[in-house]
């Protein structure tokens, strides 16, 4: 329970003891509302990005679409909605435009699609939220180790006879 209290040095009267509270409680006030989450701009080496909200599907990679026959191929990196929204946030040459569409993508989060000129989106890379998705691999190699004995039972060699203690024959000896 948050109450009001005096200055420091402060005096004030001196209080009657009837066993109700001293203090004033007040109402806790927040000075900046809850305002919804919206994107914000941030700088990623030499770009800078738009930090997604939470409806943001990906980040897409699209040929620029303004080139002339004699220009050289350049590619945008685009912000995308799942309601066709979207918003280029950068503007890169063949070179460098996958590194920075995959940088982009890793530090923002979000997953990556490639988006064809027809207006078709695709996702080469699936992930869930920030965790991207790779192939699957079976973790226990059985036919490497099908005709071997478990670890437990390697000293056990059951087709095999163990070494026989030599026997001498001689006559015993008898003080």
């Amino acid at each position: 329970m948050a109450s009001v209290t005096p200055a420091a040095g402060e005096i004030g009267p001196a209080p009657h003891l009837s066993g109700v509270p001293t203090s004033t409680p007040t109402v806790p006030r927040n000075p900046m509302p809850a305002q919804p989450e919206s994107p914000h701009i941030e700088r990623i080496g030499s770009v800078r990005i738009l930090r997604p909200a939470a409806n943001w599907r990906g980040i897409a990679l699209r040929l620029r679409s303004d080139i002339g026959a004699e220009a050289e191929e350049r590619f945008e990196l685009a912000l995308t909605a799942g309601d066709g929204r979207s918003i280029t946030i950068a503007i890169a040459d063949a070179e460098e435009a996958v590194a920075l569409w995959r940088c982009s993508g890793r530090a923002s989060g979000l997953s990556l699609l490639l988006e064809t000129p027809e207006g078709g989106v695709t996702e080469p890379y699936p992930q869930i939220g920030r965790l991207m998705l790779g192939p699957v691999r079976i973790r226990r190699r059985y036919s490497l180790l099908k005709d071997r004995r478990p670890r437990f039972l390697t000293r056990r060699k059951p087709g095999r006879v163990g070494e026989r203690a030599a026997v001498v024959a001689t006559r015993r000896l008898v003080d």
